[in-house]
């Protein structure tokens, strides 16, 4: 069996190395990479560019011998597909060396991730030298050197999500001046509603960064050789030594659509609960590819790091004879800066009500230690769940790590389902240390309860 991979990255090398394991001998699995890395950790990057991470090969979970001494896949650096033939179950490839040629295989997998969202009249000042993107280990490297080597005072960050607010705290920590502007009211607002607003702001002006949100960048201006200025859509500019455009990401899905494979509603590549595109023998994971949302049951994109490696498990156990379902997601996201987790699953208020919920939410703030060990620093939770049946909807928390553990808790109740009644009676550990008797979650269930009733309705 020959096996074609298109992308090392992290879904494309859980595709190679599952069949590999399943298969060993019997299938030859070929990675198609056109860069220079394979199993990187693009999540890592932020932590490069601020000097935590020392070495860029620190952000490889596994070096190249791994892949092709001990698991047996070959794999082709600095070589890009550039035609899937899907008919004759071939592909044309094109190496940096000028080398290029067909491969016919018995089965495809697309893992050729996610781009830059960057506007049209934007991409000429990529060009500058002062310009970057933050989407591959070449970028970062790109980026700390720039910063480290040009007397680099003051950095623009274009936009307002979750890269921004990470390369804040790591370039504020060089020493740099930051300036976040963004198009929307405040930072992060796909993941988190208005009233948690607050704390997210708060984190990144305690810590000297400057905000412009509400007011996007229309164009820049360039004097010699550099870009010099962000002018904002008001009229207003804000000069920089260095500009790290981070508007947001799009599904790379240019190759598939030219070979005619099916790109769904969410404008990512269409594929069933087996990962299989509209062609049989043509897979596609990870960051190109959509899925479902297990609160909503409707089809999302839902670009995230764990989904993708778990996306090529199954990829990979298909290919090899076994039948198992990707079921979908509840979309758990996790960051943090300046000490501060942010952490959410499943829908926002915002969206529950989009979606034609009659949600209900309660938010509060509450020690994450017992009171009498010193209660620590406090934690905003905010629990959302449907009025009519007490069905859990989704969860945001900000404050200490353990953010991050309650809101895995709540992303467990959501893939099952599961009501307001269930968090309350769910069976959380106490430690005095990392945790009251009443949990906060505990507590957020008795506050919908009170709104909801004390059982659930009888159905």
């Amino acid at each position: 069996m020959r096996v074609a991979v298109v992308g090392g990255g992290a879904a494309g090398m859980a595709t190679a190395s599952r069949v590999k394991r399943l298969l060993r001998d019997k299938a030859e699995v070929v990675v198609f990479e056109r860069d220079r890395w394979i199993s990187f950790a693009l999540c890592g990057t932020p932590y490069y560019v601020g000097f935590r991470v020392k070495h860029l090969e620190d952000l490889l979970h596994y070096p190249l011998s791994e892949f092709t001494e001990k698991r047996g896949i070959r794999v082709r650096l600095s070589t890009e597909v550039v035609e899937i033939d899907v008919g004759n179950k071939r592909l044309y490839f094109q190496e940096k060396n000028g080398n290029s040629g067909w491969y016919e295989y018995d089965y495809l997998v697309l893992a050729t991730g996610a781009r830059p969202r960057i506007p049209g009249e934007w991409r000429e000042f990529l060009d500058y030298e002062n310009v970057f993107t933050l989407h591959s280990l070449d970028d970062a490297e790109r980026i700390r050197s720039y910063i480290a080597r040009n007397h680099v005072k003051h950095v623009v960050l274009v936009g307002d999500g979750y890269i921004s607010y990470e390369l804040a705290e790591n370039i504020r920590q060089l020493g740099r001046a930051v300036t976040i502007v963004g198009k929307h009211e405040y930072p992060l607002s796909k993941a988190f509603d208005e009233d948690m607003k607050d704390p997210i702001i708060s984190a990144l002006e305690s810590n000297g960064v400057q905000l412009r949100l509400g007011q996007p960048a229309k164009t820049f201006e360039v004097e010699g050789e550099k870009v010099r200025r962000a002018v904002l859509d008001n009229g207003d500019s804000i000069e920089a030594d260095a500009f790290i455009l981070a508007p947001g990401i799009a599904p790379e899905t240019r190759l598939a659509e030219k070979a005619g494979i099916k790109i769904g509603e969410t404008g990512a590549i269409w594929v069933n609960e087996y990962l299989q595109t509209n062609y049989a023998e043509v897979y596609a994971v990870g960051d190109s590819v959509e899925t479902t949302d297990l609160v909503t049951g409707k089809r999302i994109w839902a670009p995230l790091a764990p989904v993708a490696n778990k996306m090529g498990f199954v990829a990979g156990s298909n290919i090899a004879g076994a039948k198992v379902r990707f079921p979908g997601v509840v979309r758990t996201n996790v960051t943090s800066a300046f000490g501060v987790f942010l952490a959410s699953t499943g829908l926002t208020e915002r969206e529950a009500v989009g979606a034609g919920y009659e949600a209900v939410a309660a938010i509060l703030e509450a020690n994450t230690k017992a009171r009498y060990v010193g209660s620590g620093r406090k934690i905003v939770l905010k629990v959302i769940a449907d009025a009519k049946t007490g069905r859990l909807l989704g969860a945001q928390a900000i404050g200490d790590e353990t953010a991050f553990w309650r809101i895995n808790i709540v992303a467990t109740l959501l893939m099952k389902k599961a009501t307001v009644w269930d968090l309350f009676f769910d069976d959380i550990g106490y430690m005095p240390l990392t945790n009251p008797v009443w949990d906060p979650l505990i507590i957020a269930a008795r506050l919908l309860m009170r709104r909801l009733g004390l059982s659930p309705p009888k159905v």
